[in-house]
């Protein structure tokens, strides 16, 4: 009995799988997987968050990375520009939060969707995402 209802569920996981159309998963830059399920509804999160970004990983060298400091902002992709975006400020003249308030009322101003703009003081990198179809 205990294994027939086990295999009912698993055939019914299946099915909403593949009534869902595809399986999605997203990993960090590291290639740890970071979430698990369907698009617009993972299955499961980690509870790891991803490593912060440095400086020297996205380009600065380590002269230029010590001249920056404080709050990153951060631009998700939109209808424009399809990749995530960083701006660092150099050390005295971060200027994140005001930035980040022009932003958000450009976007309130166009009724823009999507993830909002925000200053962290430890970015990640991008989630890289997979999928697969499931029949």
């Amino acid at each position: 009995m205990v294994i027939l209802r086990r295999a009912v569920l698993l055939v019914v996981a299946i099915c909403c799988c593949a009534l869902a159309g595809c399986f999605q998963w997203t990993e960090d830059q590291q290639g740890n997987l970071q979430s698990v399920g369907v698009p617009g509804l993972p299955i499961w999160k980690s509870k790891t968050p991803p490593a912060p970004l440095t400086p020297s990983e996205v380009g600065f060298t380590p002269e230029e990375a010590s001249k920056i400091s404080g709050p990153v902002l951060v631009r998700p992709p939109d209808q424009s520009f399809k990749m995530y975006r960083y701006k660092y400020y150099p050390t005295g003249h971060n200027n994140c939060q005001q930035d980040l308030a022009k932003l958000l009322a450009e976007r309130a101003a166009s009724n823009a969707t999507g993830d909002a703009p925000y200053c962290t003081g430890t970015p990640a990198a991008p989630p890289s995402k997979g999928n697969a179809l499931i029949f």
